[in-house]
């Protein structure tokens, strides 16, 4: 029997991921050391505010003005914090290593919640009590040098 192929079987459909439905963390399923994504952003989950933690009033946790750089805390409390001891913290914590480069503020939760709301990437709330690192991904460019993503 021979079987016949229409244009639509024919045609190869692009991959298509969904990364737009809200994300719920809470303690026991992202204990110290879990990672997640929103877009561009890898959040990593540290044990603790390290001393040079200072608060911000900016509450995006990324820099830019595109809607894509609109990773915004809206409950929470935010901080800007030495590079070297966020490195150090993450290294601890998930035996990987990150250039100081590539690290943001940090984040903890306010009684117990913090909400981190992008209009394409899907909102994430976090509940218990936890701080977590920004880490900004990084790519290749065409010459093979590192260089930050921009979302």
């Amino acid at each position: 029997m021979a079987t016949t192929l229409t244009t639509e079987t024919q045609t190869a459909r692009p991959e298509q991921i969904v990364n737009d439905a809200p994300r719920m963390f809470s303690d026991a399923d992202f204990p110290i050391g879990s990672v997640s994504h929103q877009g561009d952003l890898i959040l990593v989950r540290i044990r603790t505010l390290p001393p040079s933690s200072r608060a911000r009033t900016n509450r995006q946790l990324a820099e830019g003005s595109t809607q894509g750089s609109r990773h915004i805390l809206t409950v929470g409390d935010v901080f800007d914090c030495e590079p070297a001891e966020i490195a150090r913290e993450i290294e601890a914590v998930c035996k990987a290593r990150v250039g100081e480069q590539y690290i943001g503020p940090v984040f903890c939760t306010r009684d117990g919640k913090a909400d981190v709301l992008h209009p394409e990437h899907g909102d994430q709330h976090y509940c218990g009590d936890m701080t977590i690192a920004v880490v900004y991904q990084r790519n290749l460019d065409a010459e093979e040098r590192e260089r930050r993503v921009l979302d």
